[in-house]
């Protein structure tokens, strides 16, 4: 299967959500447009790789060497060496998985590695004109991988929580005056952040987001991005408000029964995501 379309029909965002729930595997190229306003400005091109809808690796060029190269800049190994190890690891286990069987790296390195990696790609989401290409055919890269993978919904998540220009996504987001209704009630295995679980718990599809700004006492956009956030992930939907005669305090959970206050989220993507690796570990 081959999919092509430009980011003004498909978001990664939305891009992601299919991969996940598809559990496709193959590469995705995206390729950035011009700026025609700047001088000398250059299409740019990035490739991520998945396994059965999880991110295993990512890359800005085709020549196998960006992961060997990562580990030489940090003064870890020598290129030389790591080339050499290259051509006796099994042509099916990943590079970095290999280097720590070997003792040559640490979990808490290719944690490091994996994390650069996804920097990339969460730098991505905010691309506004663009092209992408996904071919499930396409053949992974070992010396590319560090032997850790993401579900790509959980990186999409933790890209929107540090997005600051959301102008590529505004006519994706979710109307103010609709509501949320909740597709699942099920526990969720995503890592969910604590005004997303709030939010969530309110999707009953009665209680417009302009209310639950109010009452939440959060700025609308912010409902907004974080209603869209559970919408990517598959846990609500956008639904026309029924009603605006219901009162949101007859949503609220019993006072004894609430969470702990909701805690300020990191704006530090790369730290955020190492500790959850290490969580995963």
């Amino acid at each position: 299967m081959t999919l092509s379309s430009s980011f003004t029909d498909f978001s990664l965002a939305e891009l992601f959500q299919l991969i996940d729930q598809g559990r496709k595997s193959g590469c995705l190229t995206v390729c950035t447009l011009p700026n025609l306003k700047v001088i000398g400005s250059k299409s740019q091109y990035y490739y991520i790789w998945f396994r059965q809808g999880h991110v295993v690796a990512a890359a800005n060029r085709l020549n196998g060497q960006g992961l060997i190269e990562k580990m030489e800049q940090r003064g870890w190994v020598t290129g030389q060496a790591v080339r050499r190890i290259r051509f006796q690891t099994p042509t099916d286990t990943p590079l970095g998985l290999h280097l720590k069987t070997l003792e040559i790296l640490s979990g808490e390195q290719l944690n490091l590695l994996f994390a650069s990696q996804l920097q990339q790609v969460r730098q991505l989401f905010e691309i506004q004109k663009g092209v992408f290409k996904l071919d499930t055919k396409a053949i992974l890269p070992t010396s590319e991988m560090t032997g850790i993978s993401l579900r790509a919904t959980e990186v999409t998540l933790m890209a929107l929580r540090v997005l600051k220009n959301w102008d590529a996504l505004a006519d994706a987001l979710p109307d103010t005056s609709s509501a949320i209704s909740a597709i699942t009630t099920a526990k969720t295995q995503l890592h969910l952040h604590p005004l997303e679980w709030q939010l969530w718990e309110f999707a009953d599809g009665n209680v417009s987001l302009n209310a639950l700004s109010s009452q939440l006492n959060q700025h609308v956009a912010t409902i907004q991005q974080v209603a869209f956030r559970l919408m990517v992930a598959g846990l609500v939907e956008e639904v026309p408000l029924l009603s605006n005669s219901q009162n949101f305090n007859d949503y609220l959970p019993n006072q004894n029964t609430q969470k702990s206050q909701l805690s300020k989220v990191s704006t530090s993507f790369l730290q955020n995501l190492v500790g959850f690796l290490k969580s995963k570990a």
